[in-house]
């Protein structure tokens, strides 16, 4: 399948991008543009479910967004490594999609594999660029790599309003009952399925959204200076 899309979001494990952008992407995806996500694992590791029952979850939370497609490049969980194999992976979904924008975990987490795929994905962005880089596709490079937050949160670059958006990101992010959901079935206690998990994100995206002045909002960093063409289409600052 070679299909290209405007953003393009990877994620460690099959919940992660839900959790970080999925409210950008579903508002990016009401406006018109092609908005795709690409898991690097299956979530095998996970504490709660399996791979199998992930890879359900996964699907239906991705239509809940609205994705054009969801894939997963089944690098192995708990072991994410910025090595040749990941990298030439990824650039080939990057070179076949040719994104116009890249989303990312952010580089500081705690968990050891959202912070190692924040290096693979930067540096596959920027392969993928790379005339003489062995990879299936043309040279591309995407305009744009932004870094969602997960675990840890830092003052963000900038804050994407997600206030018409944020209940179609919680039915997504819920998409992951094993995950997300104690039951019975899925008991074992982990951070996501903490009874606090859910007001504590909730917080933070209210953070976010105090900042720029509205309800809810997706906080983003960025590792270059924003140019401004337009200084009257600048808000807030007073």
């Amino acid at each position: 399948m070679k299909m290209t899309v405007d953003l393009l979001a990877f994620g460690a494990h099959p919940d992660d991008v839900e959790i970080g952008a999925g409210g950008t992407l579903i508002k990016h995806q009401k406006s018109g543009h092609k908005v795709a996500i690409i898991d690097l694992t299956a979530g095998e590791m996970g504490s709660n479910g399996t791979a199998e029952i992930r890879a359900e979850e996964a699907i239906r939370a991705g239509e809940i967004i609205g994705v054009e497609f969801r894939k997963c490049l089944e690098l192995p969980d708990s072991k994410i490594k910025v090595e040749d194999r990941a990298i030439k992976l990824v650039v080939e979904e990057i070179r076949k999609h040719r994104p116009k924008v890249v989303l990312a975990p952010y580089w500081h987490d705690r968990h050891p594999d959202h912070e190692n795929s924040s290096r693979l994905i930067a540096e596959s962005c920027f392969k993928a660029g790379l005339k003489k880089f062995k990879a299936k596709g043309e040279p591309y490079r995407p305009e744009a790599v932004v870094y969602y937050f997960l675990a840890r949160v830092d003052e963000p670059d900038f804050v994407v309003d997600i206030s018409n958006e944020y209940e179609r990101k919680m039915d997504a992010l819920f998409a992951h009952e094993s995950q997300v959901k104690k039951s019975k079935e899925y008991n074992f206690k982990t951070a996501l399925n903490d009874s606090d998990f859910i007001g504590r994100l909730d917080a933070k995206f209210r953070y976010f959204g105090y900042l720029i002045n509205t309800q809810v909002g997706e906080g983003f960093k960025y590792k270059k200076t924003i140019e401004i063409s337009d200084m009257t289409m600048l808000k807030g600052g007073v």
